[in-house]
């Protein structure tokens, strides 16, 4: 994210969006009571029909949603630069990247002010093929977000077929991970598969290209393969991802040797905080938007808040914990 002006004190955040990662992190932000000006395309009754014109829009914001390419913001309109925009109707501002924004919150929570401050750290992209026969997933993992590109199949017919139909398979995979690695400059690009299977690609079309080969056994399983390998999650380390990963680790170990430091549970955490201070808390994402006064307590405390939003099995456990779980000293 660019930060052009962030004063903390007075509640402004004035920005461009530059990535997806920005708009997940804004989607921790933005909230209800604040205000967002950006410029919206709004449907404008002119004459007989209507039209759809770039109008500047101050919102009341009241719900924040996070979608596949954007972030949409709704609220009522406050002012407009086009006065045949009515006030106090509903609208929602869809940010994506590229888009600049001058937001004016309610609340600027410290741990807010330094998610912003972070954005603007350059984000390493890199892009992950995991396939068997027939069948290929594509990810792109950035410090932010791991997103699942998309898969591709290849049926493979009985025995009499079966070469062709590889054959086919392999030259669509190759073409497809070439298209891939030329899209933009990636930090990492890693290609895994069976051995055999990576060694026909070594010699395909794609021999010149900076790949790293990995094997593994089932595309279905194999991103959770070669990120739990030494070598790779030393390279993924930095990605929320594997901090997810780490962290839950680490905290089930200390819970399960039952060390009095590590809390769960909505009351037990409640006392706790009410007389210490937390070190640390692990939140998942809707644990935080239905929790918005511990989310507060926490942050005036100077309590680290690391929040879970990517989809994997440390997600799951935290859930199982109730989306929270507190360190003390």
């Amino acid at each position: 994210m660019k930060v052009i002006k962030l004063d903390k004190k007075k509640r402004i955040l004035k920005a461009i969006t530059k990535s997806y990662d920005d708009l997940i992190i804004l989607s921790y932000v933005i909230g209800p009571g604040d205000r967002l000006i950006a410029y919206s395309r709004r449907k404008i009754d002119v004459g007989a029909s209507p039209e759809v014109r770039l109008v500047k829009i101050a919102i009341a914001v009241e719900k924040v949603s996070l979608e596949e390419t954007s972030l949409g913001v709704s609220g009522k309109i406050m002012s407009s630069s086009d006065e045949s925009v009515p006030l106090h109707k509903y609208h929602t501002i869809y940010l994506r990247p590229g888009n600049g924004f001058v937001l004016q919150k309610d609340k600027f929570l410290s741990f807010q002010g330094n998610m912003v401050l972070k954005s603007q750290e350059r984000s390493p992209k890199i892009l992950i093929c995991v396939y068997e026969e027939g069948y290929a997933i594509f990810y792109k993992i950035t410090n932010y977000s791991l997103k699942r590109l998309y898969e591709i199949k290849e049926s493979v017919a009985g025995k009499r077929f079966k070469n062709d139909a590889r054959s086919k398979f392999i030259t669509r995979l190759v073409q497809q991970i070439n298209e891939e690695y030329n899209k933009i400059k990636w930090n990492l690009v890693i290609v895994a598969g069976k051995a055999m299977d990576n060694e026909e690609l070594k010699k395909s079309m794609l021999k010149d290209l900076k790949i790293q080969y990995e094997t593994v056994s089932y595309a279905d399983t194999g991103l959770r393969e070669i990120t739990s390998k030494e070598k790779i999650s030393s390279l993924l380390k930095n990605t929320k991802i594997a901090t997810q990963r780490n962290l839950m680790k680490d905290y089930i170990n200390e819970i399960s040797k039952g060390n009095p430091s590590y809390v769960y549970g909505f009351q037990k955490i409640s006392e706790r905080a009410a007389s210490e201070k937390p070190e640390e808390a692990l939140l998942s994402k809707e644990f935080v938007l239905s929790h918005k006064e511990l989310v507060e307590q926490l942050d005036e405390a100077g309590t680290n808040i690391i929040f879970f939003d990517e989809k994997d099995d440390s997600l799951d456990t935290l859930d199982s914990f109730g989306g929270v779980i507190l360190k003390f000293s």
